[in-house]
């Protein structure tokens, strides 16, 4: 009310204002002075009182009239309210649809970046699975051609095995075969010879009856072996222990070893009689053999069993 009254009295000191002003300009500028003052201060009195009633007509307005307007203001003001409290919650739903669809769309977002990177990593579990499987595979192929071929090899070396040992077999009777009967082509000295006396026979005798002979394990009485790696070796039979046999011979006859508990078998011819010399003690023989009577012995073969 206080601010109404306050604005219709601003008005009517602006308007007094607003003549006096205009007045003075009217008389120093353009030299126009009112003498009838007078009636303009009337007329602009009664401006003034007229819009000084009408505020006062205003603020006196009846309390219904006064009623009305408050409600109308108060429904004015409400329906401001409104509009604002729309329009913020218009601005409120709309920021909260945006948040929303943003939060939606990130979530969506994230759930195609989840979906994609397990389907990348799905993917590459699946290639290391067929990657892992592929070199197993090829593994087992490898180990499975590995032993095929070590089976392979190994059939192959047994039947090698067999055929060597079939060919050995077959080489060692052979051997036996030709030596049975090698062996067969020559006589037994013993029954040809009285061991006891064949010493005392004559060259001439021995020759004839001596090719092609069988001395069988005759043991060693002596031996030795010169600077020519020639062995001399004396033997005798079992049963005839003075009557010797003299065996001459080098590497190309016999290269093992020979002992005083050897038995010697020999196959070959007599070459006559001849007593031990000084060439057979030089070579190792004892001393006491010197002199002794012995036959000379052509060797083709000789067997010892040490």
């Amino acid at each position: 009310m206080i601010y109404d009254i306050s604005i219709i009295i601003m008005l009517a000191l602006f308007l007094l204002s607003f003549v006096v002003f205009v007045r003075w300009i009217l008389k120093k500028i353009f030299g126009f002075n009112i003498h009838n003052l007078s009636c303009i201060r009337v007329a602009f009195i009664s401006l003034l009182s007229g819009v000084l009633i009408v505020g006062l007509g205003y603020q006196l307005r009846t309390s219904d009239q006064k009623r009305i307007d408050e409600q109308n203001e108060s429904k004015v003001a409400l329906e401001s309210k409104k509009k604002t409290k729309a329009k913020s919650e218009s601005k409120a739903a709309s920021e909260s649809k945006k948040r929303a669809r943003a939060k939606s769309e990130s979530k969506a977002a994230s759930e195609s970046k989840k979906r994609a990177r397990a389907k990348s990593e799905s993917k590459a579990a699946s290639e290391s699975k067929k990657r892992a499987r592929a070199k197993s595979e090829s593994k087992a192929a490898l180990e499975s051609k590995k032993r095929a071929r070590a089976k392979s090899e190994s059939k192959a070396a047994s039947e090698n095995k067999k055929r060597a040992r079939a060919k050995s077999k077959s080489e060692v009777s052979s051997a036996k075969k030709k030596k049975k009967q090698h062996s067969d082509t020559y006589q037994n000295i013993e029954t040809i010879f009285n061991m006891h006396t064949i010493k005392y026979l004559s060259n001439r005798r021995i020759f004839n009856k001596g090719s092609a002979v069988a001395l069988r394990d005759f043991k060693v009485i002596d031996f030795g072996a010169d600077k020519m790696k020639q062995y001399h070796v004396l033997i005798a039979p079992k049963n005839a222990s003075k009557t010797y046999f003299l065996l001459v011979f080098g590497d190309n006859i016999y290269k093992g070893r020979i002992t005083y508990s050897s038995k010697i078998t020999v196959l070959g011819s007599l070459n006559g009689k001849s007593r031990v010399n000084d060439s057979q003690i030089n070579s190792g023989i004892a001393q006491r053999y010197l002199g002794k009577r012995d036959i000379l012995v052509l060797i083709d073969r000789i067997q010892v069993k040490n």
